[in-house]
């Protein structure tokens, strides 16, 4: 079989970042590389990309390999999509999150896991949360990945993750009354905590939750 040109690799792993509206950051981020390998990737300064990451690039922008490397043509231009094995792509396990100066947040990597493409939306930031502590039990237990599209507001009763006087983050769901929020935990035991007036400030969400998964 003839080997596709390495150009024809760039330009269509750069349609597909257009298509996604993705930043060179975001598709560095999920696939744990840096923003200049991506780049490299889409100038076709690297002529031999390893199978693994480009099953990795296929996935994540959801198309096939053979169509992304130059095996499989699409006249009608048209989208081609990957097959349901391959319609998944990887983002990274915070084991924790925490806030810091200036607003910033520090994110301790600690893994990838796959999630579907279905699940996420172009141009979106989505990572996992490795859950510690009961205070959901038993909708979500400790141990569980949390999957959380990153954003700095929720709906009033949405899942989310809150961080609360800059210090780790925590799996609450939102309440918003007339005078403040209500950051509501599942198990019964964990009183509901309110903040009102200034309070407010003390408060800060990173993202919703938007599905959980369990491994035994």
């Amino acid at each position: 079989m003839q080997q596709p040109s390495p150009s024809l690799t760039a330009h269509r792993l750069r349609e597909c970042r257009a298509r996604r509206k993705e930043t060179l950051e975001q598709v560095a981020r999920v696939l744990g590389v840096n923003k200049s390998t991506v780049m490299r990737w889409e100038r076709g300064d690297t002529p031999h990309i390893s199978r693994a990451t480009l099953n990795l690039l296929a996935q994540h922008y959801g198309v096939s390999v053979a169509w992304l490397t130059g095996h499989e043509d699409n006249p009608a231009g048209e989208w081609i999509p990957a097959s349901e094995a391959e319609a998944s792509i990887r983002l990274p396990i915070l084991g924790a999150v925490r806030g810091g100066y200036g607003g910033a947040v520090f994110e301790e990597i600690v893994g990838y896991e796959a999630a579907s493409v279905k699940a996420i939306q172009p141009g979106e930031d989505y990572c996992w949360l490795r859950v510690t502590g009961d205070s959901m039990t038993p909708l979500i237990s400790e141990g569980d990945l949390v999957l959380i599209r990153k954003q700095p507001a929720v709906d009033n009763g949405d899942y989310a993750v809150a961080i609360i006087d800059d210090e780790e983050g925590t799996v609450k769901r939102i309440q918003y009354v007339t005078d403040g929020v209500e950051l509501h935990s599942v198990n019964p035991y964990y009183p509901v905590r309110r903040f009102t007036g200034k309070d407010m400030q003390r408060v800060r969400i990173l993202g919703r939750v938007m599905e959980s998964k369990r491994k035994f």
